[in-house]
Parts: structure tokens; sequence; C-alpha cells
């Protein structure tokens, strides 16, 4: 009797050694990796806008694109081939607070015209050879104004890149 007891002491605590084993090697969360490369990407991208639109255009200022390409372009392209799945690298189009933000009239709206700045960076980059499924746009209008720049000024017309949760 006293064998058995032993021998059933010995295999409980077989069995919570290596319970407890298995629950100290977990693997490390993906969301802490993945958050980590997220918020690394968009401090990277933030030094790179796209800049010098005109008053309500949405074209592409040459030379504006030019000097971004060749310091910019190769880190779009880096971070998007890093780009964890469930995410999406996001062109942003913003613009001045002058004008009303929906269509009025003949006036086609500040979400509109920044729709349209982040449509013509998304194909630029395209033309460029940059592209991917997880590569969106969308416009924000004035709606994310840089703090401490008059809201009316030209710094304000710009594109931005930012990952995003898809």
């Amino acid at each position: 009797m006293k064998k058995l007891f032993t021998a059933i002491t010995i295999i409980i605590a077989a069995i919570f050694i290596v319970s407890c084993a298995k629950e100290q090697v977990k693997e490390p969360e993906k969301v802490g990796v993945d958050t980590n490369i997220v918020s690394v990407s968009n401090e990277q991208l933030a030094k790179y806008p796209v800049t010098g639109f005109a008053y309500k255009s949405s074209t592409v200022p040459p030379q504006s694109w030019d000097k971004w390409a060749k310091v910019a372009a190769p880190v779009v392209k880096g971070i998007l081939d890093k780009l964890p799945d469930g995410y999406a690298l996001e062109i942003r189009g913003h613009t001045d607070g002058r004008g009303p933000e929906s269509a009025e009239g003949a006036k086609p709206g500040n979400m509109k015209i920044s729709t349209d700045r982040a449509k013509a960076v998304y194909d630029s980059l395209g033309k460029a050879g940059i592209t991917s499924p997880k590569l969106t746009y969308r416009g924000v209008g004035s709606s994310e104004a840089l703090s401490g720049v008059d809201p009316k000024s030209a710094e304000q017309r710009r594109v931005t890149f930012q990952v995003v949760p898809k």
C-alpha cells in the first residue's frame, strides 16, 4: 500500500511539473511585436510627407515628388514589405482649413480635394513600381491639421502615410 501511495504521489508530482513547464514556454504574443513594428513604421513615415500642393489642386508637384521619391520611396517600400498581416499602409490626403469640408455648389470641398491628393500619390507610387494590396488611400480634409501651424497655411496641404489596422 505504501508503494502504491508513493507511486501515485510521484505521478502527480510529475504531471504537475510537466504542466508548469509547458506554461512557462509560451510563445511571445504577436500583438506586441506587431504594435512595435507599427509604432516604429509610423514614426519613420511621419518624417516624409509629400508637400507643395497648390490651393484646391491634387496635382503632385513634380519638384516635390522628385525630391521625395529619392529619399522616401525606399522607406515606404521597405515598410510595405515588412508590414504584418492585418495592417495596411494608408496614404492620407490633407487640405488647409479654407473652404467647406463637403461639396457646396461649384466648390468640390476639402474631402474630395484631399481624397484626390491621396489618390494622386497612390498612383505616383504605382508608376514608380511600388504597389501592394496593403496600400490604401483616403482623404481626411482639414480634420488632421498640423498643430502650431495656421489652419489656412499652405503647409497644411500635404499627403502623409500611416500604418493602420485593416
